[in-house]
């Protein structure tokens, strides 16, 4: 595999070359998986469904930080790094995971450099989205911020199936202003919003106003 391979692309090799050593797990929509500050070892690989990684601030706020699919794996921190969950994961849909735990990986990363070097990936492609995120948190105002995770959202996709509520958690911005946004977007045809439902239609555009400092 190549360094350009996805996320998922890695997910997939990593349950070939662990095979029967993954137990298998089952959520229903609107589970925990598990806590922030929860004591976990265990590395996911999901199979169905969608998953929602989010934290609490200090302040008690809800800050979403990303939407798993079906090939994803999360949980890689445990791995490296024992100690407290640094984020919840809870299922937005039915959900089928497969799972190892920290010490049953272990052993058999000393046997396959292979899997070391799957896990190594998942880690780096992790880590390049997360300072992304940052950035555009830190250094992005709200209207910027709102685009970039519009297209990181729908990735290859058109249609974000989530509330603008949702969407708010994720854009680290109220409800108001991301529904005032998308209001102006859709008059100007960038976006086209329904009921849970936004689908974009104008890529081009959306990137422009990512890329801007300033609205």
């Amino acid at each position: 595999m190549t360094e350009q391979d996805s996320e998922e692309d890695w997910g997939t090799r990593l349950v070939a070359l662990l095979g029967a050593r993954l137990k298998e797990i089952r959520l229903k929509a609107g589970a925990v998986l598990f806590e922030q500050g929860d004591h976990d070892d265990r590395l996911f690989i999901l199979d169905e469904g969608t998953l929602e990684i989010g934290v609490l601030t200090a302040a008690g706020r809800k800050l979403s930080l990303s939407r798993l699919d079906a090939g994803a794996v999360f949980g890689e921190i445990a791995i490296f790094d024992p100690g407290p969950r640094t984020a919840r994961a809870k299922a937005l849909s039915n959900c089928r995971l497969r799972m190892i735990g920290q010490d049953a990986l272990l052993r058999e990363l000393t046997h396959s450099p292979e899997i070391a070097l799957a896990l190594l990936r998942v880690a780096g492609q992790r880590m390049r989205l997360m300072n992304q995120q940052v950035q555009d948190q830190v250094f992005l105002p709200p209207t910027p911020r709102l685009a970039a995770q519009l297209l990181l959202l729908a990735d290859t996709k058109d249609t974000i199936r989530m509330s603008q509520a949702e969407l708010a958690d994720y854009v680290g911005a109220t409800r108001e202003h991301v529904s005032k946004t998308l209001a102006e977007w859709r008059r100007g045809n960038l976006v086209d919003v329904g009921r849970g439902r936004i689908r974009l239609l104008d890529r081009a555009e959306l990137a422009r106003l990512r890329d801007c400092e300033q609205i």
